[in-house]
C-alpha cells in the first residue's frame, strides 16, 4: 500500500479557518451596533452547531435573555449571517490567513517526490480557490488540486457528504491516499469513508474530543518530525520535509492505526548502543604525556580519550582536534606537555537513559564528535557521532527492507 495521494482539509488543517470565522462573526456584531463578546474560548463553545446559521443563533439567542422570538428574530439572523459570510469571503482573499505550521513545507515535499496534494473544503468553490492561493502561493493551481462540495453547506452530514465525493474526485484508490484533518469528528467521517487519516488538531478543538478510538492527534504537521531537531519555529529545512513525508507514509502503511513506533530513534537510548558497542573504552590519565596520547590515538584507532584519574572518575576529554590547536600554539614542545595541559575540562556527558535522538541533537548543537557516558561520575562508557550515523543507517536500510518486502508482496 504505497502513499500516492495526501489529502489536507481546508477548514483545521490547511489554515486555521475558525479564527477568520469568528473574525467576521465579530465584525458583524460591530458593524450592527452589538457589544456580544466573541472571543476564541466562546466562538469554540458554538462549533458544535455548525450548521449554516445556527451559530450566529446562539448569539442572538443570548441577547433575548429567555425572551421569545419573533418573526424579525430569524430576518436578523439570516441578515447577519449573509454579512459574515461574505466577511469571510474578503478575509479569505487577505493576509490575515494563518498557515497552520509545516503544511506549506509538506506541499513541497510532496511535489518535489511527485505524491499529488488535494485540498478538501466543505466551502463554497471560490471561497476555497481563494484560502488556498492565500496559503499556497500564486502557483497554488499548480500545486494542489481542490475539491469542494460545491456549496457553504456545513452543519450534520456535511463531512461525510465531502467524503462520499472525495472517493469519486481523486485520482488514486482511497486505501493509496492519506487525510489530513483539523477535528477528530472529521477524522471520523474521513475513517469511515474507508480513508487512513491523522487529525492536527486546531486550537479551538477541545482536547476533551480525543477519545480512545484509534486517531492519531498531533498539534501540528512539524510533531511528527523527531524532536532532536529543535523547536521546529522557522520553515522546514528540505531533510526535515523528507523526514515528515518519510512519516507520513510509514502512518500510511500501518493504515495509521498505531503511532506508538513511528520514529525507532525516539524510543532509541544511549544504553541501546552501549550493548551492542560494549561499555570498554580507552582512557588516558591526567599526568599523561601528549606524546603518550598520540601513540594511543594510532594504536588504538580513536579519534578521542576521556581523561580519568586513579578511581575511574571523569576528569576531562582529549581529542585530535586539542592536539592539533597545541601543535598550532606549542609547536614541538607539546609532546612533553601534559595530557591535563591541552584537554577540554568542561565535558558534556550523557547518561544511559538519555534518547538517542537527544544525543545526536547535542553533539549537532555543540559540534561535537564524542560524548562520554556518566553515572555517579564514573565513565561507563562512549558514544561517538559515528555511533549514532550507523544506527542511523541501519534503521534506513531497515525501513527500505521493510517496503521493499511490502513492494514484492503486492506482486504476487
Amino acid at each position: 500500500m504505497t502513499l500516492q495521494a495526501i489529502i489536507i482539509r481546508a477548514e483545521g488543517a490547511l489554515a486555521n479557518t475558525e479564527d477568520v470565522r469568528r473574525a467576521a462573526f465579530a465584525q458583524v456584531f460591530s458593524e450592527a451596533g452589538f457589544d456580544w463578546a466573541c472571543d476564541r474560548a466562546r466562538f469554540a463553545q458554538t462549533a458544535p452547531l455548525a450548521a449554516k446559521e445556527e451559530r450566529m443563533a446562539y448569539y442572538v439567542r443570548q441577547s433575548l435573555k429567555g425572551r421569545p422570538e419573533s418573526e424579525d428574530f430569524s430576518l436578523l439572523i439570516r441578515a447577519m449571517h449573509r454579512r459574515a459570510c461574505k466577511i469571510f469571503s474578503e478575509r479569505l482573499q487577505g493576509a490575515g490567513v494563518s498557515a497552520r505550521f509545516g503544511v506549506r513545507d509538506l506541499i513541497v515535499g510532496a511535489r518535489n517526490e511527485h505524491i499529488p496534494v488535494y485540498v478538501a473544503a466543505a466551502m463554497f468553490d471560490k471561497d476555497a480557490e481563494n484560502l488556498v492561493q492565500s496559503v499556497v502561493g500564486s502557483r497554488a493551481a499548480e500545486w494542489v488540486k481542490i475539491v469542494t462540495t460545491g456549496c457553504g453547506g456545513s452543519g450534520e452530514g456535511t463531512n461525510e457528504r465531502l467524503y462520499e465525493h472525495l472517493r469519486e474526485a481523486i485520482a488514486v484508490p482511497i486505501n493509496h491516499a492519506i487525510v489530513i484533518e483539523g477535528t477528530v469528528a472529521a477524522a471520523g467521517a474521513a475513517r469511515d469513508a474507508g480513508f487512513p487519516v491523522i487529525t492536527t488538531r486546531m486550537p479551538s478543538c477541545d482536547a476533551a474530543e480525543i477519545g480512545g478510538d484509534g486517531t492519531i492527534v498531533v498539534d501540528r504537521l512539524a510533531d511528527l518530525i523527531p524532536s532532536g531537531h529543535g523547536a521546529l519555529q522557522e520553515p522546514l529545512s528540505a531533510e526535515q520535509r523528507e523526514e515528515l513525508l518519510l512519516t507520513l507514509r510509514r502512518l500510511h502503511l500501518t493504515n495509521c492505526e498505531d503511532a506508538s513506533d513511528l520514529n525507532r530513534s525516539e524510543k532509541m537510548k544511549v544504553a541501546d548502543i552501549l550493548k551492542f558497542k560494549g561499555t570498554a573504552v580507552k582512557t588516558i590519565e591526567p599526568h599523561a604525556t601528549v606524546r603518550a596520547f598520540a601513540h594511543n590515538l594510532r594504536s588504538e584507532v580513536v579519534g578521542a580519550m576521556p581523561v580519568v584519574d586513579k578511581s575511574g572518575v571523569l576528569q576531562g576529554i582529549i581529542s585530535e582536534r586539542d592536539l592539533a590547536r597545541g601543535i598550532a600554539e606549542f609547536g614541538a614542545d607539546v609532546a612533553d606537555m601534559k595530557v591535563a595541559s591541552l584537554m577540554t575540562h568542561s565535558v558534556i556527558t550523557c547518561r544511559p537513559d538519555d534518547r538517542l535522538a537527544s544525543v545526536a541533537g547535542i553533539m549537532t548543537q555543540r559540534r561535537i564528535r564524542h560524548l562520554p557516558v556518566v553515572v555517579d561520575e564514573r565513565l561507563v562508557g562512549l558514544v561517538s557521532i559515528g555511533d549514532v550515523l550507523k544506527y542511523r543507517l541501519d534503521e534506513v536500510q531497515l525501513e527500505a527492507n521493510v517496503l521493499l518486502d511490502v513492494a514484492r508482496s503486492r506482486r504476487l
